[in-house]
């Protein structure tokens, strides 16, 4: 009967064990099942999303595939959050992704912060990132510091979940639970929630709009949505918000109906383009300077007319798909103070050499009235020193090997060669063959060689508040180019009306 009653107990362990790792195999395999599933109707979804620019479907692609990534993260982890501003206007107009947005947004209570300072350090994912900016508790963007140095470039939402492979990104911004101007909370008052506008103001709701959260289904993909997406939207946008929004491709570029081309989105604070503030380019670039300090009286023109032209320059990169970098002093200006050094005469890019012949294409067309393209028209002798000064011809230089000029004023973004050969040792048998170094001139005009993997790939920073394009590795560059101290110290300070040198 003992013996019985043993192997009853073993028989019942048994079939407990089975039945066990059935239902974990059954869990996970519907899991990796459903991942599989919803990654599939992604490209489904995507055929459905109207393009325009050459990048869109590439980018469309990758924000799908973060948000389904994000969705899954907050799942595992249970994260409350929803979806915002022009996420939620795409939900509520398309059901799904703006074709031509750059990122997505979503709203998380303030104090839930702490719980993804607490996730950031998970080795979730070799593609995927978690961000949090150190100074999430304070509530006034405007206190907020950047930290380059991290990763942190952004100070208006207090995290990103970011794709670390193709470059796109999730904000996570905060709603608080009260109102931070507000010092006493009024008796009986209704329960409101507060955020911050599209023009950084704050703007409180009822908390019933937002809560409770309901289940959702942007492009195919599960996230959260508040109770009142619509009340929400027209209470941050107005009654337009309700209104399919008139995108129009126009001439491969994503356009507005009813946009002026003479203005632009500038973003405050964040470095993204999700909440926007109409601004001429004057007004941009204005609004710009008041953070760029001057010492001698014909400063801040010669600042404003730099600024303008490197943000003419990114325009014409852009449309004529021209790669580049910023370098040299620009590329100091950016991680000393993250943009314009104020004492400097002009602002220096590069590109890779055999691309100077796309700047020889361009320098042809009417581009426009105002900047010139000039080509050194001996730009494929690498060595300088047997170049010359073309100077009928408004070539008055020789070392870069081309300028982006102001027809009015002259001043120039000065565009200078990298070589992925090096350009005393190669032949024509060699220069076809990619190095795994790049080679440019250091300060001396010497030759100075260092890893490809310092520049490339390229990423999209903000100079100034002014889009440009970055070296992977910007202090690297800085250091090896112009020493340690170039990071941290200038090498001009203001003395009585003039910029000396700061030993």
């Amino acid at each position: 009967m003992r013996y019985y009653q043993i192997f009853i107990a073993i028989t019942i362990g048994f079939i407990f064990g089975i039945v066990l790792t059935f239902n974990n195999y059954q869990t996970f395999s519907y899991s990796r099942i459903m991942l599989a599933y919803t990654r599939n109707s992604i490209e489904k979804v995507l055929v459905q999303i109207p393009t325009c620019t050459p990048d869109d479907g590439a980018r469309q692609s990758a924000l799908l595939h973060t948000l389904l990534q994000w969705s899954q993260f907050a799942q595992e982890h249970n994260i409350r959050y929803w979806i915002a501003y022009k996420t939620l206007l795409g939900y509520v107009q398309r059901d799904g992704l703006l074709p031509n947005a750059l990122d997505f947004d979503i709203l998380a209570m303030a104090q839930d912060t702490s719980r993804l300072v607490e996730l950031r350090t998970l080795n979730f994912s070799s593609d995927y990132e978690l961000k949090v900016h150190p100074q999430w508790f304070i509530v006034e963007k405007t206190r907020r510091s950047y930290f380059y140095e991290e990763g942190i470039d952004f100070v208006g939402p207090n995290a990103r979940f970011v794709n670390r492979k193709d470059h796109v990104h999730i904000n996570i911004w905060p709603m608080y639970d009260y109102h931070p101007n507000q010092t006493r909370i009024e008796k009986n008052s209704k329960p409101m929630l507060t955020e911050c506008d599209r023009n950084y103001k704050w703007k409180s709701s009822p908390k019933e709009w937002t809560f409770p959260l309901q289940k959702c289904l942007l492009s195919g993909i599960n996230v959260w949505c508040p109770a009142e997406p619509e009340k929400i939207g027209v209470h941050l946008y107005g009654q337009s918000f309700l209104i399919k929004s008139p995108i129009e491709c126009i001439n491969g570029t994503w356009k507005q109906s009813h946009e002026d081309i003479s203005t632009i989105e500038m973003t405050t604070m964040t470095h993204t383009q999700t909440t926007t503030t109409r601004l001429s380019d004057e007004e941009f670039i204005e609004k710009v300077l008041k953070s760029v300090p001057t010492c001698e009286s014909d400063d801040r023109d010669r600042q404003r007319y730099l600024l303008h032209g490197l943000q003419a320059w990114s325009q014409l990169a852009e449309k004529y798909n021209i790669q580049y970098w910023i370098s040299y002093g620009t590329l100091v200006g950016f991680t000393q103070r993250g943009g314009l050094l104020p004492h400097d005469l002009d602002t220096d890019i590069m590109i890779l050499f055999n691309d100077t012949r796309k700047l020889v294409e361009v320098s042809k067309l009417n581009f426009s009235s105002t900047y010139e393209i000039k080509v050194q028209p001996q730009w494929e002798i690498a060595e300088e020193t047997k170049r010359s000064y073309f100077r009928k011809d408004g070539i008055n230089f020789v070392a870069p090997n081309a300028r982006f000029i102001h027809l009015k004023t002259r001043y120039h973004v000065d565009i200078f060669p990298a070589y992925d050969f090096n350009p005393i040792h190669a032949n024509k048998s060699t220069e076809m063959k990619q190095s795994e170094n790049l080679t440019i001139y250091d300060i001396n005009y010497n030759w100075l060689s260092y890893p490809r993997s310092w520049t490339y790939p390229l990423k999209t920073c903000y100079f100034s508040e002014i889009k440009l394009l970055c070296p992977a590795e910007p202090k690297q560059l800085v250091a090896t180019i112009y020493g340690v101290r170039s990071l941290t110290k200038s090498d001009r300070k203001c003395a009585n009306g003039s910029w000396v040198r700061n030993p």
